[in-house]
């Protein structure tokens, strides 16, 4: 119905129903609804106006955006809950888990278990690393390991986020491509920490926001190809640590569009900081600029026209 009343004019509910196939009372249900949904604004006893759908379809998505972020910070809260109480089962039931998995808790222990997997490892070493201040340690202590296994012949590979090129971490980054010659890739974004051993053995974090706290070992077939080929796809779009990143055709760096594709899902700003491996006060910098760019008031309009113009 409101696509009849967007492309053409209607003189009565009667003329509506005929041309929809609907019985008046339909009619009537469906225009109270765009009605409650600000899409039409009553007059009189007629069909009443329609609201200029580029502003009224645009409020109901700004709408829809602020309930997704809504219920993302209310499933983070539910999320880090379960971490806790499974954090407890597992210091009163240590060794639990499915078969396939184990689960291995406290900071120390998950050091332990990265140091023997190096000790262990036969053939390749495939690792995530974001990077940024919050994930400082794992980078320095995946580098580390890495420099000890490739002295044995071992291959290895890693992914980490943009943000090691041009933070404090740029440093270790050189040094880590350069003086070890081992193939170094960076994207916008990671997902979460993931180390891959042999093809056989593979960690990830219980809990993103602190990889050192838990993690699990799985090494069931079917989740270690999976993972597996995650790896291998983002590895062939990553780019060179020793090659420069270039913008698009909008002028937006890659970490810029990555930044945008995060906010157009309802990503919170916590979530987009891990993601894309940079501090809290960068996200909000670079929102910010956008935001000028766009000429967008708030986070979601500039989501909405960065859709528009085809950014994202």
């Amino acid at each position: 119905m409101y696509e009849q009343l967007v492309v053409g004019p209607h003189q009565s509910k009667a003329d509506l129903a005929r041309q929809l196939g609907l019985s008046e009372d339909e009619v009537r249900t469906a225009l109270e609804r765009l009605e409650k949904l600000d899409l039409l604004r009553p007059f009189g006893s007629g069909l009443g106006e329609l609201v200029d759908p580029r502003l009224g379809l645009k409020a109901l998505l700004l709408q829809q955006m602020c309930g997704i972020e809504a219920r993302l910070r209310a499933f983070e809260e539910d999320r880090v809950a379960v971490m806790d109480l499974i954090d407890r089962y597992a210091d009163v039931h240590p060794g639990g888990g499915e078969p396939g998995s184990e689960y291995v808790a406290g900071h120390e222990a998950v050091a332990g278990r990265l140091r023997e997997l190096a000790d262990t490892v036969d053939t390749e070493w495939l690792a995530f690393v974001p990077g940024g201040a919050p994930s400082g340690s794992w980078l320095e202590t995946v580098q580390s390991l890495e420099w000890k296994i490739r002295s044995r012949g071992v291959s290895t590979r890693t992914i980490s986020t943009d943000s090691i090129r041009c933070d404090a971490g740029v440093s270790l980054g050189a040094a880590w491509n350069g003086a070890l010659g081992s193939p170094v890739r960076t994207v916008p974004s990671l997902p979460v920490h993931m180390l891959v051993v042999d093809r056989s053995r593979a960690l990830l974090p219980a809990d993103p926001a602190d990889p050192w706290r838990s993690v699990m070992q799985v090494s069931t077939p079917g989740a270690l190809e999976a993972l597996t080929a995650l790896f291998e796809g983002v590895w062939e779009s990553a780019v060179p640590l020793g090659t420069a990143t270039q913008p698009d055709e909008s002028g937006l760096s890659p970490r810029e569009k990555e930044l945008l594709r995060l906010l157009a899902r309802g990503l919170n700003d916590d979530v987009i900081r891990r993601r894309l491996g940079v501090s809290l006060r960068t996200v909000r910098r670079i929102v910010a600029d956008l935001c000028v760019r766009l000429g967008a008031t708030s986070r979601f309009e500039a989501g909405y026209q960065a859709a528009k113009r085809g950014w994202i």
